[in-house]
């Protein structure tokens, strides 16, 4: 059976790593998208060059693509003469078309879950939706591609844990984990043609969105709680929540929740109640406490004062742009932010004191 592997993220590089080295099976033919292509999608966690390199140096046939629908005339033209059987599709948004599918020997799969378990969750940035929203599990599925978005029948699934620990790179990794065990058992018996194939339950679906570098601005009105979420859930390798200090982007990359009681509730959320010159950190007061942000870029620590307030985004206003990226014949029930916005993390603000100066600030704290 030869086996082709189609993607161009980073997890697509360290799936392909742990084919190779465990070797329960192997890759035939590596499929990836060029850098100026992945430039044009604004393609996240592109590792396509990475990719080529690594299927040089395996003595894999790498084939670049032209176009990221898989529609160019030329893509069409090395599917026909490939011969692959079974195409693995990790890493690679976009439907794979019927042309495609036809000339495979077998089928393509690929992975797709939620927190919720597939026909719900269906569509863009998955985990990325699950860390926002609060979720402690997900499920990974293997499914058999056809013309829909992620609605093949099912080949086989795993459940992990999300935890309180884990940011988007830590879940790619558990993600991957997950693929490779799904790969290692049903690819022997895709193989010898003993696959049972399950129809997704007969439920409504429901979809994400895509999510952009923009609606991932802090709102400093929501709870602490929230805004770790946030952060966790866009922390590198994507582009990380951010703020403002003057007209400087502050980007956050790694935060923890600090302390609900250490400083004055009249104090304005966003702003810097603690700086820490030889650590590198600093807190920022929220509506419910504190966060102490460890790592950031785009100021440095010096650049910082005790009573500078951090200018936010209204994430109420984010999630209203966000809503506008569904297709407009979804219904409300398909739309999955909207179907679980009492998981989303815009919290209903509190009542606050009056802003205070920050020159007050500083002597309150």
């Amino acid at each position: 059976m030869k086996i082709g592997l189609l993607g161009c993220k980073g997890t697509t590089l360290d799936l392909l790593h742990t084919i190779q080295q465990r070797g329960s099976f192997l890759v035939d033919q590596l499929i990836t998208l060029p850098a100026d292509v992945a430039a044009r999608n604004r393609v996240a966690f592109y590792r396509g060059e990475e990719l080529q390199a690594a299927g040089r140096e395996m003595g894999i046939p790498v084939h670049v693509v032209r176009s990221y629908p898989l529609r160019d005339p030329a893509d069409l033209a090395f599917f026909q003469e490939a011969g692959l059987d079974l195409l693995l599709v990790i890493g690679w948004e976009r439907i794979i078309p019927d042309t495609v599918l036809g000339l495979l020997g077998k089928f393509a799969c690929g992975m797709h879950g939620s927190a919720y378990g597939l026909p719900r969750g269906r569509g863009r940035s998955p985990l990325n939706w699950s860390i926002l929203t609060g979720q402690n599990r997900f499920i990974t599925y293997l499914f058999r591609y056809d013309p829909g978005i992620d609605s093949g029948n099912i080949i086989g699934f795993k459940v992990f844990e999300i935890n309180e620990f884990d940011d988007i790179a830590s879940l790619h990794m558990k993600n991957r984990t997950a693929m490779y065990q799904l790969l290692e058992t049903y690819v022997p018996l895709i193989q010898q043609d003993q696959v049972t194939f399950i129809p997704q339950p007969p439920e409504q679906p429901s979809f994400y969105p895509k999510r952009t570098p923009q609606d991932s601005g802090v709102d400093w009105s929501m709870s602490t709680q929230a805004i770790h979420r946030l952060i966790r859930a866009v922390a590198p390798p994507y582009p990380p929540a951010y703020c403002f200090l003057g007209q400087r982007q502050l980007y956050l990359l790694e935060a923890a929740p600090y302390d609900v009681s250490l400083f004055y509730g009249d104090v304005e959320p966003g702003t810097v109640v603690d700086v820490s010159s030889s650590l590198g950190v600093f807190v920022v007061k929220t509506v419910d406490g504190s966060l102490l942000v460890r790592k950031f870029q785009g100021v440095s620590i010096q650049d910082l004062r005790v009573g500078d307030i951090l200018g936010g985004i209204d994430q109420n206003h984010v999630l209203a742009q966000v809503e506008e990226r569904y297709p407009a014949e979804l219904s409300d029930d398909q739309k999955e932010i909207r179907r679980s916005k009492r998981d989303f993390p815009v919290d209903p603000s509190p009542v606050l004191a009056a802003p205070i100066s920050a020159a007050r600030v500083a002597s309150r704290i």
